[in-house]
């Protein structure tokens, strides 16, 4: 994968290296939203309206969030939004910029999955996918192809600045 392709995945994965991801996740949380629904019997926490979640450098936006935990640990995440917006500011380069209609973060595959109308930006590099599927631990993706449309990249090769010659040669 290239290097610009695995900054745009750093963002799907909430953290582009398992340290990283790890870390990021003992992080503290900041959520804004309209309503929050909390059932500490089955797990569920449900944030709806202008949902914003702020994680060390890391902030979604989407209409609703779904959160199901068990012990205090998080076993998976839903969001949903017309579009959902992720910010990355933490990815060792640029930051990131992605949308989607849906997240859904599987903690036990240790997987990010968006779907529909998905598009990251990092600079002048862009990726587009009906579904992408980001692996954590192998730091591997997939893009899929929708019904209509096909997988999309524009990267920029990154070019490091020519040598000087050298005098008499």
């Amino acid at each position: 994968m290239s290097r610009a392709l695995k900054a745009l995945a750093a963002v799907i994965a909430l953290g582009a290296t398992p340290f990283a991801y790890a870390h990021r996740l003992a992080q503290p949380l900041s959520v804004r939203a309209d309503s929050i629904q909390i059932n500490q019997r089955t797990g569920l926490s449900v944030y709806q309206g202008h949902v914003r979640l702020v994680q060390d450098g890391l902030t979604v936006r989407a209409d609703q969030v779904r959160v199901r935990s068990a012990h205090g640990v998080v076993l998976s995440i839903r969001a949903a939004g017309n579009p959902l917006h992720v910010e990355d500011q933490k990815t060792g380069g640029l930051p990131v910029f992605g949308q989607a209609q849906t997240l859904h973060f599987i903690a036990s595959k240790d997987e990010v999955s968006l779907t529909t109308h998905v598009v990251f930006r990092q600079g002048v590099d862009i990726l587009h996918g009906h579904v992408i599927h980001y692996y954590v631990q192998s730091q591997r993706m997939t893009a899929v192809k929708g019904a209509k449309t096909r997988v999309r990249a524009r990267i920029v090769p990154h070019t490091a600045p020519m040598a000087k010659p050298k005098r008499g040669s």
